[in-house]
């Protein structure tokens, strides 16, 4: 009986710090330096039960390249000034600042990942943000921008973050 109280209890407290999990997030934990990798930001559900039509993901200006995968029903945009300048095997490539899936229409009840192939920082040890913008019918937003100002800090609309490992 104590131990099912006390597994009640754990996963009570568990279910109260779901906010920092239950947003937008990548698929990759961690990512290898020097490579292409592709990557999917995940949107599992929309703002407050409205539906979402766009998503606003700023490129983090460690990256070395980032290029959408365009997704049918959306319209994709690529905003490069302010983007980062880089020489890369091919010349000269332009990161993007900001990348933009709108005019979509995701239901609060589905699921939609949008995906991104991207070149890694040369060095592995860096911490990667990858900050979003949720646009949702009704003009609701959800911002998934915050990133932590000590370590372990507790945010309630996180930026979702990738550390980069040595190349295996």
């Amino acid at each position: 009986m104590i131990r099912s109280l006390v597994g009640l209890a754990a996963l009570g407290t568990a279910l109260f710090s779901v906010p920092a999990l239950a947003h937008i997030t990548v698929d990759q934990s961690t990512l290898p330096a020097d490579s292409y990798v592709r990557i999917a930001i995940r949107v599992p559900h929309g703002c407050e039960g409205a539906a979402t039509i766009g998503i606003r993901l700023q490129v983090p200006p460690e990256l070395r390249g980032a290029k959408a995968m365009p997704l049918a029903g959306w319209t994709l945009t690529s905003r490069v000034e302010g983007g980062v300048t880089v020489q890369g095997e091919h010349g000269t490539a332009h990161v993007p600042r900001e990348l933009s899936w709108q005019g979509g229409i995701l239901p609060d009840d589905q699921y939609q990942e949008f995906a991104i192939l991207i070149r890694t920082p040369a060095e592995p040890g860096a911490t990667l943000y990858f900050p979003v913008v949720q646009d949702c019918e009704g003009g609701k937003v959800s911002r998934w921008i915050e990133r932590p100002s000590a370590p372990g800090e507790r945010l309630r609309y996180p930026a979702y973050s990738v550390r980069v490992t040595p190349k295996s």
